[in-house]
């Protein structure tokens, strides 16, 4: 049998709560709510389920005994922490206008931080492609230069009890330039300027009431290929959401996310610049210059870390005002080969039955589809 040694021991001024009679300690209740030692807060919250649950077991309270005295036995370390612990509290209290205790405690080797729920991130990437042949290339061919940037701006909070704020600034650009292209001298193959937020406030478990705002327009004027036409210009068109409804968003581990916003109740307005008829032609909006719709949507939003350093990215949204329905499908898988450099393999799906039959394809119908694959620099902060 091992005797243990009493003097290894370290005694502690908080368990005679237990060791005594039922009592109601209006600190203990207090601290419960407050930056405890680990010990401590423990003791609290026994005695608050025991306040809860057997009050009928309480017969005592703390201010029946404010003339007794409690003898504990400190180690040198305690009373030392102790006494300077005493120290500021007299000086705060005969002193009203002095620095507030919690600033004197970093005095002491304790220093008390106030959580921050907000997480602020951002990634900016710029990748290009550049072909040349000459003249006599036996096998022919056609130069070109392939230019894309995009920057990606975000800002989450989250209480970690009932409130969520997610805040999104996507923006890209590219361009590509080809001589078999005689009216330009480049033409953008990517543009996109969306700002998204979402607010949601917790319901059950994974479940949040939520209101969610977007917007979405493009920087540069859109051409094809040997053509004159603007296709899309800045707020040309500008597309405005509004919606409310429930979004379900567990939580996952290794970073990975879902949230799927079902919205029944959403909004949708349309602003296309006067001085654009084709842009209006191709919209449908011969006539006006805005356009509203009520109607349902569904936004889907995912990050899977697929193994290290790979990443599958997938966005999707789904809007119907119950006469015409626009829908986009986006997935992203990225490589990390290094820390500053990247491949992406991007596609990205996209269904809009509300335009002029210009858009119309023997094959695809409304359907209509993108893909690219980049290898560049990547530079998140």
């Amino acid at each position: 049998m091992v005797q243990s040694n009493d003097s290894d021991r370290q005694p502690t001024p908080y368990l005679y709560r237990l060791a005594g009679p039922p009592t109601f300690y209006h600190d203990a209740v207090h601290q419960e709510f407050t930056l405890v030692p680990e010990e401590q807060n423990l003791l609290n919250m026994a005695l608050v389920q025991l306040y809860v649950r057997r009050p009928d077991l309480v017969r005592y309270h703390d201010r029946q005994f404010q003339d007794e005295q409690v003898e504990t036995v400190r180690s040198p370390e305690q009373q030392s922490i102790a006494a300077d612990v005493e120290q500021v509290l007299a000086e705060s209290q005969n002193d009203a206008t002095s620095t507030p205790v919690a600033d004197d405690i970093g005095d002491i080797g304790l220093q008390i931080q106030r959580p921050n729920f907000w997480k602020v991130k951002g990634t900016f990437t710029l990748r290009f492609t550049q072909n040349y042949f000459s003249e006599n290339w036996y096998k022919g061919g056609d130069n070109s230069l392939t230019l894309l940037s995009s920057l990606l701006l975000e800002a989450k909070y989250d209480d970690q009890r009932r409130v969520t704020w997610e805040n999104r600034l996507d923006m890209r650009l590219g361009f590509v330039s080809t001589p078999a292209d005689t009216c330009h001298n480049y033409i953008t193959n990517n543009d996109k300027l969306n700002l998204y937020s979402k607010l949601g406030v917790k319901a059950a478990k994974s479940w949040y009431y939520t209101a969610s705002l977007e917007a979405n327009t493009q920087f540069l004027p859109g051409y094809r290929v040997n053509d004159t036409k603007t296709w899309s210009k800045f707020c040309a068109p500008l597309d405005f959401y509004a919606s409310v409804g429930m979004d379900f968003k567990p939580k996952l581990d290794n970073g990975n996310e879902l949230s799927v916003a079902l919205l029944p109740l959403s909004y949708k307005f349309r602003y296309i610049r006067a001085d654009e008829p084709n842009i209006h032609k191709s919209y449908k909006m011969v006539d006006e210059s805005f356009h509203q719709d009520f109607g349902a949507k569904v936004e889907l939003n995912a990050k899977l870390k697929i193994v290290k350093d790979l990443v599958w990215k997938c966005r999707c949204y789904y809007f119907t005002s119950y006469k015409y329905t626009e829908a986009e499908l986006e997935n992203s898988v990225q490589y990390n080969l290094s820390r500053y450099i990247a491949a992406e393999l991007f596609t990205l799906w996209r269904f809009d039955d509300n335009r002029s039959p210009d858009f119309y394809d023997d094959n695809l119908g409304f359907f209509q589809f993108k893909e690219y694959f980049t290898l560049g620099l990547t530079y998140n902060f």
